[in-house]
């Protein structure tokens, strides 16, 4: 077969066009995979600068590179398992959902219909999720649960509504709260566990718990006396490692765990909450925030022996998890969360640079 050059030409020009088209994309693909670039060097300087030190892990990541894996402090290692606090309620709230996906519940269900409880106004599943109830314990199981305010009008913090939903689930499928979590964990490989019982036997039978401390007249002392029922649980009992919860939060992220439509309304802002950063949306279980075009979920937590704070950013799908082992004084907010927050803040403020 005889092939004309006039016919060589243009095919040898457009497979130039071609790997030339190929090399930019190639290269600009390696830029934006670069573009975020912060070190373990990066946090020990920031770390370094503080006005307290550090005792925990750090893990910063995407889909294709680990960025951080930094720990610190006596007996701590990489995959060493702390309480996660209120990051407990995202959890939560992403087993209510899969309730609602399963047509087991509807976030518009009245409480009462699912426990024992009587109200002084209605309220409802998606009440309880994004801390709109306004309810308070009651003093007794015989008496009413009063309420801060008419619900949805105002925004109340509330461990006690995210007690019931831990309850609800309970009487949804007849099992304690902290099974189903495990159950939760095991089925999607997830390094989160929901153990109950005192922190002293936890300590004994989880040898990669790592032991609570709490800042007492400007000394740290090993909490002792802790214990964990299912309601702490639902609020903020549960125990992981960062990678636990690394993995968690892509799996939720990308859309392992709920529909779309429950995946929506867990991430949209159904009421705004006043903040130590200003003013954040709240949806169900998850914070949101933008600053610059950069979008962010978060949830912290603290509790008696453990500081908590995860951060997930959608477009470079980064995730950020800081775990410690040691609940500073809440009588200097600025320094029990001070570090967090910068190192929340040099991760924005690179974000928006390549925005």
């Amino acid at each position: 077969m005889i092939i004309s050059l006039k016919l060589l030409i243009p095919l040898t020009y457009f497979t130039t066009i071609i790997y030339t088209l190929l090399w930019f994309s190639f290269a600009f693909g390696s830029l934006q995979a670069n573009a975020f670039e912060l070190t373990a060097t990066d946090i020990q300087s920031i770390i370094d600068k503080d006005s307290r030190a550090f005792s925990g892990v750090i893990m910063i990541s995407d889909n294709s590179k680990n960025y951080v894996n930094y720990q610190a402090g006596e007996t701590i290692k990489s995959d060493s398992v702390f309480l996660i606090g209120s990051i407990s309620k995202t959890v939560t709230a992403t087993l209510v959902l899969q309730a609602v996906d399963q047509q087991k519940l509807t976030l518009t269900d009245n409480i009462s219909d699912h426990l024992t409880i009587k109200t002084q106004y209605p309220v409802t599943i998606a009440q309880l999720l994004n801390h709109t109830s306004g309810i308070l314990p009651p003093k007794s199981p015989s008496l009413i649960a009063d309420s801060q305010f008419a619900p949805t009008s105002q925004f109340s913090y509330s461990n006690y509504g995210y007690a019931l939903l831990g309850q609800i689930l309970t009487q949804v499928y007849q099992q304690p709260y902290s099974t189903l979590v495990n159950q939760f964990a095991t089925q999607n490989k997830l390094d989160i566990q929901a153990n109950i019982g005192s922190i002293a036997a936890m300590y004994t039978q989880q040898p990669r718990l790592a032991q609570g401390y709490m800042e007492q007249q400007n000394q740290r002392t090993l909490l002792v006396d802790l214990t964990i029922d299912n309601d702490f649980l639902a609020f903020g009992g549960m125990q992981a490692s960062t990678a636990g919860i690394n993995q968690f939060l892509n799996g939720l992220h990308q859309g392992h765990y709920l529909s779309a439509s429950s995946y929506q309304a867990m991430t949209n802002a159904s009421t705004t909450r006043h903040h130590r950063w200003g003013e954040v949306g709240y949806g169900f279980g998850l914070q949101i925030s933008q600053q610059g075009g950069v979008i962010e979920y978060s949830h912290s937590g603290y509790i008696p022996g453990y500081i908590s704070l995860m951060l997930y950013y959608p477009q470079p799908q980064l995730t950020v998890v800081i775990l410690e082992n040691t609940s500073w004084d809440l009588d200097n907010i600025d320094r029990v969360f001070g570090l967090q927050d910068k190192i929340r803040q040099t991760i924005t403020e690179q974000l928006m640079a390549h925005e």
